[in-house]
């Protein structure tokens, strides 16, 4: 199934589903899963809670661990395996950019180009959108230690800095996904149709978007 990719990332907002998303596609083809790692650093609850005092720690250990991601990603690659990601090298930069002032984003940005690995090549992008509330909402139910601190104002900055981002993507083809009404995780039929459209998919850029029922 889908034979043709071999190096498949899921990407998203907070609360999107990106993570549940990215270990059903690992399941079904049979791939090998490689999670973000940075939902374990230890500075993540303290930035909840001080986001100020916690930013800049926050986004130099998730560089680091990312740094070292890529490098699993490449060498998983390197040995023909097939790959499922929640996560896209380019995203850390959006995050930071959001959570720092300009002198701390410009000491991430010296270190980040010191450190930057080759580029994380893949051969599918699935970006999952939802509208703020709607984010606000998902990441209430799901009660993640801190994340009820995030407020929806942040995540409009997010969304907003996710379609900038993704306006300019070109390193890959990307499939824009509209998870308001559709849920590939707990739907069957809805997981179904999503690997058709992925199946069906041509060109760089396309996209899936069902009204409500």
């Amino acid at each position: 199934m889908l034979d043709h990719l071999r190096r498949i990332v899921v990407e998203g907002p907070v609360g999107s589903g990106k993570t549940a998303l990215a270990q059903r596609l690992a399941q079904i083809l049979q791939a090998g899963e490689l999670p973000d790692a940075t939902r374990a650093s230890p500075f993540l609850e303290r930035f909840y809670r001080d986001p100020a005092r916690h930013a800049l720690a926050l986004q130099l250990d998730c560089l680091n661990r990312r740094v070292a991601q890529v490098q699993q990603w490449h060498a998983a690659m390197l040995a023909g395996q097939r790959l499922v990601s929640n996560f896209l090298y380019a995203r850390d930069r959006v995050y930071a950019a959001l959570n720092l002032p300009a002198d701390e984003l410009a000491l991430y940005d010296a270190i980040a180009a010191r450190m930057a690995p080759a580029p994380q090549r893949a051969d599918l992008v699935i970006l999952l959108e939802a509208a703020p509330s709607l984010l606000r909402e998902r990441i209430l139910r799901r009660g993640a230690p801190g994340e009820n601190a995030i407020e929806e104002s942040y995540l409009q900055r997010l969304v907003d800095a996710y379609g900038e981002l993704f306006h300019r993507y070109d390193d890959a083809p990307v499939l824009i996904v509209n998870t308001t009404h559709f849920n590939p995780v707990d739907n069957v039929v809805d997981f179904r149709t999503l690997l058709s459209r992925i199946e069906s998919m041509r060109g760089r850029k396309a996209f899936l978007n069902l009204a409500a029922p």
